[in-house]
């Protein structure tokens, strides 16, 4: 079962449409995200995978907008920042979701449209997964060789 803290009871009722901008639905998936963390009840399970599908299907539209003005000052930085977002699965993660996307595929089930995105991620995991397999782990250096730092 969830933790049945006010947070996750609100998660499933806190109104968003078409006109939320689009870093507070952003807010909202990883509230979602997270909270499927830490959820073992398959009803609530469902509920927050239907919302955060319906998240997700308000938030992509708005991918390719400009930034509204009044959005741009909490999106400026007086230093550039140190980190920027990454997605580094270790390879046996990297793997698991490889194999978990082939099973997917395999069973058949998704419509023509998801089994398209599928593919699609299913090829672009995989393609980063033999990269990162085969990417150079060492340098020749006149001391001999080095291992590199990733």
């Amino acid at each position: 079962m969830c933790a049945a803290s006010a947070s996750s009871l609100s998660s499933l009722t806190t109104p968003f449409n078409h006109t939320t901008d689009f870093t507070e639905l952003a807010d909202h998936c990883q509230c979602f995200a997270d909270e499927l963390g830490a959820c073992s009840d398959p009803a609530h399970k469902m509920a927050l995978y239907g919302r955060l599908s319906a998240c997700l299907a308000l938030l992509q539209p708005t991918l390719f907008e400009p930034v509204p003005l009044h959005l741009q000052p909490g999106l400026t930085v007086d230093t550039l920042p140190t980190r920027h977002p990454a997605f580094e699965p270790d390879a046996d993660q990297l793997a698991d979701y490889c194999q978990f996307l082939t099973q997917l595929l395999l069973g058949g089930s998704l419509s023509a449209q998801m089994e398209n995105t599928a593919e699609a991620l299913l090829q672009d995991l995989v393609i980063y997964f033999v990269d990162t397999l085969k990417a150079p782990r060492w340098l020749n250096t006149p001391q001999g060789r080095v291992a590199i730092e990733m």
